[in-house]
């Protein structure tokens, strides 16, 4: 290494401290412990984007059925032209809504499923 530069720096010249970004409090603050509601942050997400996708709100049919006490799925039914919208080329667009969706629901211990029916 050269004498005149030191090492790089990272996050804006801080030293980086192994540990670093929790929260007070220690693990699972924010994070709700008891069961879980009806309807999560995750399928109001679903359920908006798949409205903007679709151009037309009132075309959309959701059907929501829960699997178990952190387990639902979120039934899609729509006409077969905005079908293909929803889907994407090759699958796309759902895959990608599924795994934010996903991430979004493990954030509070759930797992939401989309099925376009």
């Amino acid at each position: 290494m050269d004498e005149k530069r030191g090492p790089a720096k990272r996050y804006g010249g801080k030293p980086f401290k192994k540990g670093g970004g929790r929260r007070p409090g220690g693990y699972g603050v924010g994070r709700s412990s008891g069961p879980p509601s009806n309807s999560t942050a995750a399928e109001d997400l679903a359920e908006y984007i798949l409205r903007v996708l679709a151009r037309d709100p009132d075309a959309l049919q959701f059907d929501r059925k829960m699997m178990g006490s952190r387990r639902c799925r979120l039934g899609v039914t729509c006409e077969p032209t905005i079908t293909g919208r929803l889907i994407g080329k090759d699958g796309k667009t759902i895959t990608a809504l599924r795994n934010l969706v996903r991430a979004a629901a493990s954030r509070h211990g759930k797992r939401v499923d989309i099925e376009i029916q």
